[in-house]
């Protein structure tokens, strides 16, 4: 089996910016993505749970591209990071496939 070299980012934003995060996607080269909603978690200042009344909802995009369109997401995400939350994970993966990617 063929396997094509390609970069995922599993990222985790803030909904209000997911719009900007996808246009910068498909700016960046990204065929596609999924967008997933988080639901509870822990991190830096602790358990969070989301229940719907007066907060922020948080989105966890994972997209598969190659690594020059990740390269590009990584800058515009280093550049958000200053001013808002966020986490972000780059992986090397091989996928079938590879023209989708």
């Amino acid at each position: 089996m063929d396997l094509v070299a390609r970069k995922k980012l599993d990222i985790f934003i803030e909904g209000h910016a997911l719009a900007r995060l996808e246009a910068e996607l498909g700016r960046a080269g990204f065929k596609g993505w999924s967008v997933f909603a988080g639901i509870e978690g822990a991190g830096a200042h602790g358990a969070w749970r989301q229940t719907g009344i007066a907060e922020g909802d948080a989105r966890l995009v994972i997209a598969i591209g190659a690594a020059e369109a990740a390269d590009a997401v990584l800058a515009w995400l280093e550049a958000y990071f200053r001013e808002y939350p966020g986490v972000v994970a780059v992986s090397d993966v091989g996928v079938m496939r590879g023209d989708r990617f």
